[in-house]
């Protein structure tokens, strides 16, 4: 028994099972796969495999000296020594080299601004991150959270992440940690490249390559694959076009820190047919209550049950002319003048007394050539086999110009839609100048783009243009306009079935919105871009009101402004779901805000401060550092890299002042640009390989917006200050320098 006993003893000090080694040799070969998915774009998207992977990566540190590196590349274990890898924004075009600005990635502002959304609110719980459902689900997940926030007290609306732009993709998106944006504001006279740009700062490097600096270091290896050590690098370099037009400068703040318009809440569009489209239409007709409190030409008194013969032979010419659209409409300015008069009405404005196109109180010389007419059906009922003319949907829009009687019609633009099923396609089918009959006293260039050489040649005069009009527009016909009521009483036409916009998109207040802003919010289309020179174009005022009519009647009242829509900052955003989830999201594939621990940190001069960090009401931590030299600039990394979760920045936004004086014996930006590669050095040794960081560049904006006001107020007719041609040159200079930013998106990889 004893002997039994005793050769069975060394069993306890026997080697483990080799099923314990088997899955140690697991976890090896695991981790391998996860180490390669990490060091290869588009890397690991999802928290729970990139907590896997840290896991794996730990234990495997731990007990390397036993295994004695396992099998694999020599560069490939070596690399897997040191630290993992980190997210990095990089560029879909595999693009490595930054040494040439013409290079770079042309981007808009917005695109940076979606990029940031993405990494700190997109949850990559999946590698179809980006389909569909993966969305709905990370939308009901916000949405409980910001209802059990509501229910507190505090109001929050769903954070909308945007797919990300076709340039660009994320790699390890699991591995958020932190995130950072550096503004650099640079001001001062530049007639040459500006030396602190990024472009230039990784030119010089490049050519000196005796030079070790943050920028020679900061340069991708050009290795790929899981073969290069893991550093941080610049991941993706961009030109930044950051606002269009010249009416007024926009910062960088202005176009990244705001969440972009949530989409709107339209439902399933109706793809009807024409019919069905023009009974939608039908709803959004004004009734006769509000034509004559929005004041539009109404007629007077009832119409007669016959029409005079001159009267009922007016009108089958006009018939004629809409048969035959190729015909002139009348041979002389005289004709057509006889053919208003014999079928003009009396009209009311709104509730005012009627009249039959004379003013009571002004008249002149010419009001009595002057005459409302209304349309009527082209459909001859004496003609029994003539096809009943189907109904259209017309948009119209005028430009006028003062004269001694008032606004007077200088131009008319008609536009039809074509009727096709879910489109919104249409054609212009009158586009006309008039020529005043009283003398003109302003052209209203800088609203009507009319000038006095456009009208020199024109003979067409208002009559012509009723007529045009009446052979065009069935009494049937649905007419759109933004404020309609203006041009109709211009044109002196009544006309009962009208979709005015500016009644539709009316807001609570009850006040008019104007159609630039709708289509801006609305269609994200640009109109009355004439920056005051070239005024509107009454086409593309009469489309944008068309379009916003059909979109109305197809998907409903939810088709609006939203009311109170102010801006919501990024900064505002980011604590509220931080604040909801406690920091502690129990679910492995949370997003970056909900998990983080890390405060809110912004840094910058106290005017930028005012406007933009404490605007949010929010929680975050708030420095004051009027200028990148100031010593308080260095808090920036010391936020990010700090280990205390109470010092420690989970977001960070900074705003860095650059003058560019310079002093005595000192050139421009000297100590500028020692201080910006003082705080890029210690962002590159000491914070943390998860934090990504965007650092963009802007030239001259305040000097911009300073010369913009300055312009306008010169501009305005009542201004004893003058503008010189000296003057508009340095103003387009500035306005064009800041106009494009310079970003660079540093991240971790190999």
């Amino acid at each position: 028994m004893s002997g039994d006993a005793g050769e069975a003893m060394p069993a306890i000090d026997a080697p483990p099972p080799k099923r314990v080694h088997k899955k140690r040799k697991a976890s090896k070969g695991r981790l391998k796969k996860l180490w390669r998915r990490a060091t290869t774009p588009p890397g690991i998207a999802s928290r729970s495999e990139w907590v896997e992977l840290m896991e794996l990566h730990s234990e495997w540190k731990l007990h390397k000296d036993e295994s004695g590196g396992g099998g694999g590349a020599a560069n490939e274990r070596e690399a897997m020594n040191g630290p993992l890898p980190g997210p990095s924004v990089l560029l879909s075009t595999q693009k490595r080299k930054f040494t040439d600005l013409d290079d770079w990635q042309m981007t808009e502002g917005s695109d940076h601004r979606d990029i940031l959304l993405n990494l700190l609110f997109e949850d990559g719980g999946a590698d179809t991150c980006n389909s569909a459902e993966h969305r709905n689900k990370k939308k009901r997940k916000l949405n409980s959270l910001h209802a059990a926030e509501a229910e507190n007290g505090a109001s929050s609306s769903l954070v909308h992440v945007p797919p990300l732009p076709s340039w660009a993709h994320i790699s390890n998106l699991g591995s958020v940690g932190g995130v950072a944006v550096i503004e650099v504001d640079v001001g001062g006279e530049m007639d040459a490249a500006c030396p602190l740009m990024p472009s230039q700062r990784i030119k010089d490097a490049m050519n000196d390559s005796s030079a070790q600096n943050v920028w020679s270091m900061l340069q991708p290896s050009g290795s790929d694959g899981a073969n290069g050590s893991v550093k941080r690098s610049i991941g993706a370099a961009c030109k930044v076009k950051l606002f269009q037009g010249n009416k007024q400068p926009r910062c960088i703040s202005d176009m990244l820190m705001f969440l972009p318009p949530p989409p709107s809440d339209s439902g399933t569009k109706q793809q009807t047919g024409c019919a069905d489209l023009f009974a939608a239409m039908n709803g959004l007709l004004l009734k006769p209550k509000q034509l004559r409190s929005e004041g539009y030409p109404m007629l007077g008194e009832a119409p007669a049950t016959e029409l005079p013969d001159s009267a009922a032979a007016a009108r089958e010419e006009i018939c004629n002319i809409s048969a035959s659209p190729q015909s002139t409409a009348v041979a002389t300015e005289k004709e057509a003048l006889e053919l208003v008069r014999a079928l003009s009405v009396k009209a009311v404005m709104g509730d005012d007394p009627p009249d039959s196109g004379d003013d009571a109180d002004e008249t002149d010389e010419f009001t009595e050539m002057e005459h409302f007419v209304k349309t009527f059906s082209h459909t001859q009922p004496a003609v029994e086999s003539e096809p009943r003319r189907q109904p259209k949907i017309f948009a119209l829009d005028g430009e006028f110009v003062r004269t001694s009687a008032g606004p007077e019609l200088a131009r008319v633009s008609v536009i039809v839609y074509s009727g096709e099923k879910g489109g919104e396609k249409s054609t212009v089918v009158l586009d006309q100048l008039v020529k005043p009959r009283r003398q003109v006293l302003n052209y209203l260039t800088e609203f009507s783009g009319i000038t006095a050489k456009m009208l020199e040649d024109v003979d067409t005069r208002l009559e012509s243009v009723q007529l045009k009009l009446l052979a065009l527009i069935d009494e049937n016909d649905i007419l759109v306009g933004h404020s309609l009521e203006n041009d109709l009483r211009a044109l002196r036409l009544v006309h009962i079935k009208v979709i005015d916009t500016s009644v539709v998109f009316r807001g609570n207040n009850g006040r008019k919105i104007s159609l630039r802003h709708l289509a801006n919010v609305l269609l994200q289309r640009k109109i009355q871009q004439g920056c005051g020179s070239t005024g509107h174009c009454s086409t593309e005022d009469a489309e944008a009101a068309l379009v916003l009519a059909l979109r109305r009647a197809r998907r409903g009242d939810s088709f609006r402004l939203k009311e109170n829509s102010r801006r919501q900052s990024i900064l505002g955003a980011f604590q509220k779901v931080n604040r909801a989830s406690n920091g502690q999201s129990a679910e492995a594939n949370s997003s970056f805000a909900e998990r983080t621990d890390g405060s809110c940190v912004c840094i910058g001069p106290n005017a930028w401060v005012t406007r933009y960090a404490q605007s949010t009401h929010g929680s975050q931590h708030v420095l004051s550092c009027e200028s990148v030299t100031n010593s308080m600039s260095m808090a920036i990394p010391s936020w990010l890299a700090s280990e205390k979760a109470s010092k420690r920045a989970g977001f960070l936004w900074a705003h860095l002042v650059c003058e560019g004086n310079a002093g005595a014996g000192k050139s421009p930006w000297k100590d500028e640009t020692k201080k910006i590669d003082e705080i890029l050095n210690a962002l590159v040794d000491r914070v943390p390989y998860p934090i990504p960081i965007l650092v963009i560049f802007q030239q001259n904006y305040k000097q911009a917006l300073d010369l913009t006001q300055q312009r306008k107020a010169a501009r305005n007719p009542k201004a004893t200050c003058s503008w010189t041609s000296l003057q508009e040159e340095e103003w387009e200079r500035y306005v064009e320098q800041c106009r494009y930013a310079e970003a660079i998106w540093i991240g971790c990889g190999c």
